[in-house]
């Protein structure tokens, strides 16, 4: 799952969108350092990474990437399950999209000083360029899909996956239909601060 997602399934406090976040940067298995709530939350975003890469649903969607991109096709997917989850909004959520991302970049704004660097950089841009928002469109996906493929340590053609999701859109939407449900119950589940490590 990518960003948005994420904190579609995460609890609404400062300090659990923090660890939301933080997710894809803390590193190890030992997060004590952190505020319990926030290590609930990295924990919380690890588990659902854990149970998308490899759920079976998921497994068969990989398969139909661009042979080229195949390695990558979990992160195309990522990305192209934001984009169906904005289009579906109000069928997940009873806020307002626009309301919910205000609110995550608000949590993240009053929380940044608080995270390191590069999770920093990326909280305060989460605002200033509505990141949050940005596979509202098609282009916006293959803008994102571009933007991560800069990050990646070797150049890959990532943006050219849209082509998967051009070509295969109504697998796709379907797979997230019938897996999202499953990842919701999954993190309403999902123990308290202080039974996070557990």
């Amino acid at each position: 799952m990518n960003h948005l997602a994420h904190f579609l399934l995460s609890p609404a406090g400062d300090a659990a969108r923090m660890g939301t976040l933080l997710g894809d940067f803390a590193r190890g298995a030992d997060l004590s350092a952190w505020p319990a709530e926030v290590e609930s939350a990295i924990r919380l975003h690890r588990r659902i990474d854990g149970s998308t890469d490899t759920h079976p649903l998921v497994s068969e969607m990989k398969k139909l990437a661009p042979p080229a991109l195949r390695r990558y096709a979990g992160i195309l997917l990522d990305v192209f399950f934001d984009h169906v989850l904005i289009a579906q909004w109000p069928r997940w959520s009873d806020a307002p999209l626009e309301d919910f991302c205000a609110g995550v970049c608000g949590s993240l704004a009053r929380t940044a000083p608080a995270m390191p660097p590069p999770a920093q950089r990326l909280a305060l841009r989460m605002g200033e360029y509505d990141i949050l928002r940005n596979c509202t469109t098609r282009d916006g996906v293959a803008h994102v899909l571009g933007r991560i493929a800069g990050r990646l340590s070797r150049p890959v053609a990532l943006a050219e996956g849209i082509v998967m999701l051009d070509e295969h859109h109504a697998r796709i939407e379907g797979t997230f239909e019938e897996f999202f449900p499953q990842l919701q119950a999954l993190a309403a589940q999902w123990p308290g601060p202080s039974s996070a490590a557990t």
